[in-house]
Formats: C-alpha cells, structure tokens, sequence
C-alpha cells in the first residue's frame, strides 16, 4: 500500500474523529408506548417509555436533534413514572422544545410491525381530560359549562420558547379547557405559544375550549409558528374558535397550510381571528378550508392584522356579520379564494368590512352567499367617518342580489369582474363604488354549483375535479362542454395566465383559478 493511499485514510480518520465534514446526524430516538412492559427506559418499543412527560424529561437533557416516538393511546399531561396516576394539575402542559421531534401515529409496542406510521389507524391522543371523564357536547359553545370538563389541563400542549426545530407531528389533541382571562397566556386550550414558533403537521385539535381567545391553539407576541395538514374540529373560544393569533408588541405571523376549520365556534372568529395591536402582523394562509363555523363576527376567520389567504375556500360558515369573514381593521390580500353559501343574519354574507385600511382580493368567487344586506361583501358600518378601501378584480358575484353594499362611504373599485345585475347590484348611497373597465353581468355558467365545483364551463374542456374542497384530486376527468363562460379570457390581459391550460389560457379568467390536469 502506498504511503500517499496511507495518508489520505489518515486524514479522514482524522476529519471523522474531528467531525470535519460529517454529514450524519446525531441524538437518539426515543420510544413511548402507554402499553410497553419492559424497562421502561424509551431504548426500544419493548421497553419504551410509559408517559411521554418521561421520554420529554429525557430528550431535554439529550444531544440534539432527538426524535420522540409514540405509539397509539392516550397521554394525558399529569401522568409520570412518578405519578401513574396523575396529579391532577391544571397546569401540566406537554412542553416541545428545540431540536425535538415528537411524532405520533406508530402502531407500537405488541404490533407486527412496530414501527409502522398511520396516524389515523394508530391514533394518537394528547388529552387534557385528566380525569378521564369527559362527555361530548352537541354544541361546542357548551364546552366550557360542562361539569366533567371543570379539572381538565388549561393547556394540552405549550411552545415554551421553542423555535420551528421542535416538531409536533400527528397527534389528536383534545380537552384542553382554559377558563381563567388575564394571565398570559391567557388561551390556548389545545395548545398556548408565547413567543413561540414550532412546527405543527398533521395534527387534529377537536373540542378543546377558552374562555378568552384560542380554543384549538393560541399565538401570542412574536410567534410564528408552521402549521401544515392540521383539522381544527369542534373547538371554542370567546376569540378564535379554531385558532387565535394576537400580535401584542411583536409580530404573530403564523403560516398556516393545507389545513381545515370545521365547526368550531367563538363569539368572534369561529375559525380564526387576529388581532394586531402595535405590530405589523401578516398571517399567511393557504389552501385551507373553512366550513361550517360560526360566530357573532366573522363565522370563519375575524382580522384586525393583515393577512394574506391564498386558494381557501369558505363554504357554509354562519354569523351575524361577516358569515365568511369579518374585516375589522389592518390591510388584507385575497387571492384565489371561494366564498360559497355563507350566511350572515344581518350583513356580509360572504365578506363584511369595518373600518378596514384595504381589502384587495383577486380572481375570487362568490356563489349562494346570503345576507339580509349585501350578500357578497358589505361595507356597513353606517358612518361615513371611517371609510374602508376594497378593490375587486377578476371577480365573480353571483349570490342574487345587493352583491356590494356600501353604506359607510368606502372606496370600492371592480373592474374586470362579473357582478350579478351589473352596476344595479350594488348597494351605494355615498357613491363610493368605482365602477371599472371590463365589468359584465353574465351568467358565469359554473360547472356545477350545487355540488361546490366553481370551474366555469368551456367548449374547449375544463377539470372535472372529485370535490371543490381538493381541486387537484386525482379522482376526474377532462370534460369538454355545449357553451363556454363568458368568464373564460376575459380577464385584464396585462396579467398572467397561470396554470390554465390550451386551449383556453390566452387571457386570465374571472374567478378562482384553477389547477387544471388532464384526466389519467
């Protein structure tokens, strides 16, 4: 062997033992599983942790990165080695932290295949109900009043200070029940981040309860955390049934993708609210669903901050103003967006504006909407003083009458959209209404309204998608049809085109745009 081969093995034992270059990562994965008999020491399902507050104590003290596996049941956050039976503290939370992945779903200790991962197979709950006592309630507005809930942890889970390397991934949380306003933070029934940022994917919080803000989660200060493929079901709070984000003194801008908000109530924000008091916060949210939520403001999202929803869809959410969305303050961007068959009790049926710095949306649909007054978007504050600024482009309003009220002198410019009765089908006693160039009143010819599907009918063919809920699902077909839309290419030519594809596609659309893929 050569001197020269001799000294190159050398040098990389010697950048190996040094952890030059090294690629590999370190720590250890640790195991839970509620069921396991063995030594109880996380090294294995066999002998895997019984509590996950144990496997948390352990990664806490670990070389990172660590990731936590955890297999099917239910943990509850009073529960240690220490005290099987729980202490029964309100105050137990299961605390991330960074560099931690905890992950649920595993099949665990006594399966075939241990290690196998379906999170709704092998689901795993993280419960606040540390009795385990709980009844459902028909009405998530009855979670806080329910006597067995009364013991039940303030927080399931909590980001502590944790940043987007600590991981909450596929777990089913539930029964937190915060009842106390005024402590900060003062929410977060299923989970509370205070100045936190963790990543959150493919998780289900279901009927979790705040007395003040945040049923399923509370955002609070800077945080900012990632959530992606989570539902947030049944859940509710004074403010943001689903979800509550509050940027008090810093900016709270969560990302939230691919994520449903389903039947949660608040008096405020049944799927979302926002507030941004002395800060600049922008949520972000895209391709997520709304539906069937309600509350007084804003059935499903209430905003004072300055959110940008890209390709969501609000379909039967219920208030008394705003039944799709309250806009109460702050400059919003929509974008591809649906509001379908909301309903408002007195004003707003898709969209209601106060006092909003700017509301702008783009290539969004409005269909079936209901409300008294203004049944696609309503400026209805009644006084001139604080007028808000909407502009509509490339839009479709066809819910049946009064589509634009605006009773409060708001600016609002449409242009390039198809509005049901034309300039007669807005509502404008100030004369704030701007009516622009390239404005129709057609029937848009939707695909087929009454199952959700909004694409618009074409002779050159058009995707016939399985659910308007998940436009890109592969269950469909290239459908060719008798008349094409009057909204097809006759959008402003100075835009961009986007995923439509030939035949049709030489000018942007009016309405949702869609990602259309021949049939396989």
């Amino acid at each position: 062997m050569s001197g020269k081969t001799n000294l190159t093995r050398w040098l990389i034992m010697l950048a190996i033992s040094l952890g030059i270059g090294s690629t590999a990562a370190v720590g250890k994965s640790i195991y839970v599983d509620i069921d396991a008999g063995g030594a109880n020491d996380g090294t294995s399902w066999a002998d895997a942790y019984n509590y996950l507050q144990d496997a948390l104590a352990n990664a806490d003290s670990a070389e990172k990165p660590v990731e936590i596996w955890v297999g099917q049941g239910i943990y509850r956050p009073d529960r240690y080695t220490t005290e099987p039976n729980g202490t029964g503290n309100k105050y137990a939370a299961f605390l991330l932290m960074n560099g931690v992945s905890v992950k649920g779903g595993y099949a665990g200790f006594g399966e075939v295949e241990p290690n196998a991962r379906d999170i709704k197979k092998y689901e795993t709950i993280l419960s606040g109900d540390l009795a385990g006592n709980d009844l459902d309630v028909n009405d998530p507005c009855d979670l806080l009043d329910e006597p067995t809930r009364r013991e039940n942890s303030w927080h399931v889970a909590v980001g502590g200070e944790a940043d987007e390397t600590a991981v909450l991934d596929g777990f089913t949380i539930t029964g937190g029940n915060h009842r106390l306003i005024g402590v900060v933070p003062s929410g977060g029934g299923g989970m509370a981040n205070h100045s936190a940022s963790p990543t959150v994917a493919s998780c289900t919080f279901v009927a979790n309860a705040a007395i003040d803000v945040g049923g399923g989660i509370y955002n609070m200060g800077s945080s900012s955390p990632t959530l992606v493929n989570c539902v947030f079901e049944g859940n509710y709070a004074g403010h943001g049934g689903g979800m509550h984000n509050w940027g008090l003194n810093g900016d709270s801008n969560p990302r939230v993708i691919n994520c449903v908000f389903n039947g949660n109530s608040a008096t405020y924000g049944g799927g979302i609210s926002e507030w941004g008091q002395d800060s600049n916060s922008s949520p972000s949210v895209s391709n997520c669903t709304f539906s069937g939520n309600s509350a007084h403001s804003g059935g499903g999202v209430f905003s004072s901050a300055s959110p940008m929803l890209a390709n969501c869809v609000f379909n039967g959410n219920l208030a008394e103003y705003g039944g799709g969305m309250y806009k109460a303050s702050g400059s919003s961007v929509l974008r591809n967006c649906t509001f379908a068959r909301n309903s408002a009790n007195k004003s707003g049926g898709g969209i209601y504006v106060s006092r909003s710095k700017r509301l702008m949306a783009a290539n969004c649909t409005f269909e079936g909407n209901s409300a008294p007054k203004g049944k696609a978007i309503a400026c209805d504050s009644g006084s001139p003083r604080e007028p808000g600024n909407v502009e509509l482009t490339g839009c479709i309003l066809w819910d049946g009458g009064e589509e634009i009220r605006n009773r409060d002198g708001s600016v609002i410019k449409v242009g390039y959209s198809d509005v049901y009765e034309g300039e007669a089908g807005a509502y404008d006693p100030f004369e704030g209404v701007i009516w622009g160039p390239a404005n129709i009143d057609a029937d848009p010819l939707f695909a087929d309204p009454n199952n959700a599907d909004y694409h618009l009918k074409s002779q050159g063919g058009r995707w016939t998608s399985a659910s308007s809920v998940e436009p890109d699902a592969n269950e469909g077909r290239w459908t060719k049809d008798d008349v094409t839309s009057p909204c097809i290419d006759a959008g402003n030519p100075m835009f961009p085109i986007g995923h439509e594809p030939f035949p049709n596609g030489g000018v942007i659309n009016y309405g949702r745009l869609w990602r259309h893929r021949r049939g396989e």
